[in-house]
């Protein structure tokens, strides 16, 4: 079976997606609730003011988010009670695939993550989060260049 070609997700990638044109009810089930955040850069440290980014677990529920005009994002989530992280999907104008990434709260035993041991170990702080406030966790993603956050190959070639 042959794939469809991959499509760049456009200018408008806010149009019926955000709650303001789509609105959306965060998936959240019971537990502490926490709140995600960070910034997303491109590879010369810019901020990418029109990304979407999507997190998902089953144990913290589902939310999104658009990046403002400085490229931050804030998502609410629930605090897994025994998972080390949340996945992470974004989208953003120029990006032919959407990109998976993961947050780990620094925290939990992400060392003993599968998947984390074969990344190279120069490279798993730029999935790690840090503690802002109580409550709060933060984690800037640089889509490319220097100190480029690592992003999975889920697609199954």
């Amino acid at each position: 079976m042959t794939q469809t070609p991959s499509q760049t997700a456009g200018p408008f990638l806010h149009i019926g997606m955000m709650p303001e044109t789509a609105p959306l009810a965060p998936s959240l089930p019971p537990g502490e609730p926490v709140t995600l955040h960070g910034t997303i850069l491109d590879a010369e440290a810019a901020p990418v003011t029109d990304a979407l980014i999507e997190m998902w677990h089953p144990q913290a529920g589902w939310a999104r988010s658009a990046t403002d005009g400085q490229g931050a994002w804030h998502l609410t989530a629930t605090r897994p009670a025994t998972a080390r992280f949340v996945n992470l999907w974004i989208i953003a104008r120029g990006i032919n695939t959407p990109l998976q990434t993961r947050l780990y709260f620094p925290d939990a035993d992400w060392q003993a993550d599968p998947a984390m041991a074969r990344i190279p170990e120069a490279r798993r702080a730029t999935l790690v989060a840090s503690k802002a406030a109580a409550g709060a966790y933060r984690l800037d993603m640089r889509l490319a260049g220097e100190a480029e956050t690592v992003f999975f190959d889920l697609r199954g070639e």
